[in-house]
């Protein structure tokens, strides 16, 4: 069984241009503009190339996560951490069936995931989408 470790609250504050700032006022996420511009600047390659969720100007605590993995004395296993995170995904679009869109993120390691499947079984992209009516 796997343990939640909490996200100790000093650690990730050094990101912020003002690690003084009262974030609960912040109901959704931090604002871009609140992170100093060198982690501003990883944010939004873990938002492209990692989580791929596209939604450029907020930080969530699982952003802030992968970003500390950067601090001394900081560690992330980053299989586990992606696997959890594709499995809370994917519980939240089953509950919103309806309304999938703005709970799907890491598209872009998905599809790498499907690909290399589909590799391995002499597939292609196009094939899939179509077996499956997309």
């Amino acid at each position: 069984m796997v343990q939640k470790k909490s996200v100790d609250e000093q650690t990730w504050r050094i990101m912020l241009r003002n690690p003084g700032t009262n974030t609960t006022v912040f109901t959704r996420g931090i604002p871009f503009h609140a992170l100093k511009e060198e982690w501003a600047s990883l944010l939004l390659v873990i938002q492209k190339f990692i989580t791929c969720e596209g939604r450029f100007g907020l930080m969530y605590m699982y952003h802030a996560r992968l970003m500390m993995n950067l601090l001394e004395g900081q560690t992330l296993n980053l299989p586990l951490f992606l696997l959890l995170s594709l499995k809370k995904m994917s519980i939240t679009v089953q509950k919103h069936i309806g309304n999938i869109e703005p709970h799907l993120y890491h598209h872009g390691p998905i599809k790498i995931l499907i690909e290399d499947q589909l590799k391995k079984n002499k597939d292609t992209w196009e094939q899939f989408l179509m077996r499956n009516y997309f």
